[in-house]
């Protein structure tokens, strides 16, 4: 497995959630750039969970939901919205990346949330 970066693990007790947070932007230059990298991010984050590499570190996360939030800041909103959407779609259909038989991972979701960071003082 390719090394990538979860910015932080947070648990949501309502949710019966494992989320893995990862911090987008701002972008600039070439946004197709900017989405195979955040694509790569969250293939490592499905990996991850999967093998039980999220379960080692946080055991507590086992047999929760796992979701992968990406918090954005100053990102294309349209491109990452759909994005994140075609991603979700596309990766439920990839025996790879099943929850199915997996002792790890209950279900995966993917979240996205928008904001602009404030460059005032």
């Amino acid at each position: 497995m390719s090394e990538f970066t979860v910015n932080f693990i947070a648990f949501n007790e309502e949710r019966d959630a494992c989320l893995m947070v990862l911090v987008e932007g701002p972008w600039a230059g070439d946004i197709e750039e900017h989405l195979r990298n955040l694509q790569d991010r969250m293939f490592g984050c499905l990996e991850a969970a999967l093998d039980g590499q999220l379960t080692e570190r946080f055991p507590e996360a086992r047999g929760k939901d796992v979701v992968v939030r990406i918090d954005c800041y100053d990102v294309p909103r349209g491109d990452v919205e759909e994005f994140v959407s075609r991603f979700a779609d596309g990766v439920a259909s990839l025996p790879d990346y099943s929850t199915a038989t997996s002792p790890f991972v209950r279900q995966f979701r993917f979240e996205a949330n928008f904001d602009t960071l404030n460059a005032e003082n």
